[in-house]
């Protein structure tokens, strides 16, 4: 079969006629018996030679299921045939059986070598031909229906299960060529289908396809994954030839209605031949998810550097269920300083985890892992319980106390009654609910606003405090004061930064006065010094939380730090 693929229309279409016989003949006579044993059963096409039978077969050779070949004719014998047909992959699979009165080895084994499969001798007996040929008729059905399986009937490049295997192939049949491994997918596909149809979608497709088939050489292949994304195996090329390519099939999907799809391209360089297809795709697909969603980079090359990031990815999802049972992860708290009162009012929670094997790690190596995979709720519910736990602990030890703020992730508000758990594990320790402060980011809040709304409300009445995070970070937007309760607006640390600038000044003046006149508190994160903190009182803000008066501090540390700055 050809490395570059077969029609699958053209293959669907050998199963729903009958299957036709070329008889390639010099001799009438013999031509009408070998005619007359096969009529009714088989559609005959007859060459009185090998010229006349190779421009036959050119015009039919998607019809033609066996050859009946005389090796001893005029103008082109059996021989230059048989030669000049192997030089022609579209004949690969058509059966060739020689019609021959000769019965030395030297003739059959030269057309064998050659590429016939068979021998009928001369005279013909019809029992043997017809069985024959039947046989050979199955051959190629069995083998066209590999092909069929192996082709993505849309696009007609290779399945995915066949890609692998061909690959395969190829790279221990060619040991001493260099091949890339190339993954491909198209940001925000879903998004056709979506907006304008799946036609649309199918056509790009298929464009796509049709680019990436343009550029394959001999031994080369091409393969559908699933819906929008491709894996090729290509002899290496300079990277600017994939800037080429990529360029080639942007310009294929800019129409009015795509013009801004994008398709990015992670490629695994001088593949090594012993390393497993899989393997191989990994590698491709681990620098194409590197820039996924990232503006601007469109091509990313597999290096030891994403290798060894993926490792330590997949190192703190192997131990993070047997970290959370261990108790790895220890609360810190960062304090919240009231501007008015010159003391700690508050906290925030945050996690740490100070791993057995890898150390003391900081967030935000796990945490946006976590969000990715769905962990974040269950340490969430950790980090909760921890806080409740130490709220009661001081509380019967008679010490202060200062309401700490716990985050609630996106993952959470997929939890079933998710306010009633929170309530309950409150109640469970004793703890009042206005020492539990709940912060909510208005991206969040953006993924399903009917039903956080609600489940936000619930707990607001129930009496938690509750806080809009983040707010400034180009997320929040002033409708979300309009569509929920919030009791503390939290001003993102990228605000703070921009306190010194008259333009960042008057803004943060605005945004704290708006607060005050919807009765809300604020917080101001990130402040480092003495001048942003006594600007920030200026402008009449609520709370500082920031290093300036502390960094998160473990337990022991922050309940001193309380006690002193109380």
């Amino acid at each position: 079969m050809s490395e570059k693929n077969l029609s699958s229309e053209t293959i669907f279409a050998l199963f729903h006629r009958k299957d036709t016989v070329l008889i390639i003949e010099d001799d009438e006579i013999n031509r009408g018996i070998l005619g007359t044993f096969l009529q009714g059963k088989f559609n005959i096409l007859e060459a009185e030679n090998g010229k006349m039978g190779l421009d036959i077969l050119d015009a039919n050779y998607d019809k033609v299921s066996v050859i009946l070949l005389d090796l001893l004719m005029p103008v082109m014998d059996g021989y230059e045939f048989l030669q000049k047909m192997g030089g022609d992959k579209r004949f690969d699979a058509i059966p060739v059986i020689i019609l021959t009165s000769s019965t030395a080895d030297p003739d059959q084994i030269r057309a064998l070598k050659l590429g016939a499969s068979d021998f009928i001798s001369k005279p013909y007996n019809p029992y043997i031909i017809t069985n024959r040929i039947e046989a050979m008729v199955r051959l190629r059905r069995s083998f066209n229906m590999l092909s069929a399986a192996a082709v993505d009937k849309l696009t007609g490049v290779y399945s995915s299960q066949f890609f692998f295997t061909y690959a395969e192939q190829i790279l221990k049949s060619h040991l001493d060529a260099e091949y890339d491994f190339i993954c491909t997918n198209i940001e925000s596909f879903k998004v056709v289908n979506t907006r304008h149809g799946r036609k649309i979608g199918d056509r790009l497709l298929q464009e796509i396809a049709s680019v990436f088939q343009s550029i394959l050489q001999e031994h080369e292949i091409c393969g559908r994954m699933n819906a929008d994304r491709f894996a090729i195996l290509l002899k290496h090329r300079a990277r600017d030839v994939y800037k080429d390519i990529e360029d080639e099939i942007v310009k294929k999907l800019k129409t009015d209605t795509t013009n801004s799809l994008v398709i990015k391209f992670g490629i695994y360089e001088n593949v090594k031949h012993e390393e497993s297809t899989s393997l191989m795709y990994d590698n491709a697909m681990l620098a194409l998810n590197s820039i996924a969603k990232q503006y601007g980079e469109t091509i990313c090359y597999f290096d030891k550097d994403l290798q060894k990031k993926a490792q330590d990815k997949q190192n703190i999802i192997d131990n993070m269920e047997e970290a959370l049972a261990t108790n790895e992860f220890v609360v810190f708290y960062q304090p919240k300083h009231g501007i008015k009162e010159n003391k700690a009012m508050g906290a925030e929670a945050l996690v740490r985890w100070n791993s057995k094997k890898f150390g003391f790690m900081s967030p935000g190596l796990f945490i946006p892992l976590f969000e990715q995979n769905g962990f974040i709720a269950k340490l969430d519910y950790y980090i909760w319980e921890s806080v409740c736990k130490m709220l009661r602990e001081r509380l019967d030890a008679g010490a202060r106390v200062v309401p700490v703020s716990v985050n609630i992730s996106r993952s959470d508000f997929d939890t079933a009654d998710l306010d009633q758990k929170i309530i309950a594990l409150a109640d469970k320790y004793e703890v009042p609910h206005d020492l539990l402060h709940l912060e909510l980011t208005e991206s969040a809040y953006n993924d399903n606003p009917e039903q956080i709304r609600k489940i936000v409300e619930s707990l607001h009445s129930a009496g938690f405090v509750i806080e809009l995070d983040d707010f400034g970070t180009g997320y929040s937007s002033l409708s979300v004061l309009t569509k929920m309760s919030f009791d503390i607006l939290k001003l993102d640390m990228s605000l703070i930064r921009e306190i010194k600038n008259p333009t960042g000044r008057n803004i943060l003046s605005c945004i704290v006065d708006m607060a005050h006149r919807l009765n809300m508190k604020t917080v101001a994160e990130g402040c480092e010094d003495k001048e942003t903190a006594d600007v920030l009182g200026e402008l009449g803000c609520t709370f500082i939380q920031g290093y300036f008066y502390s960094k998160p501090l473990p337990p022991n540390e922050f309940f001193e730090y309380i006690e002193i700055h109380g």
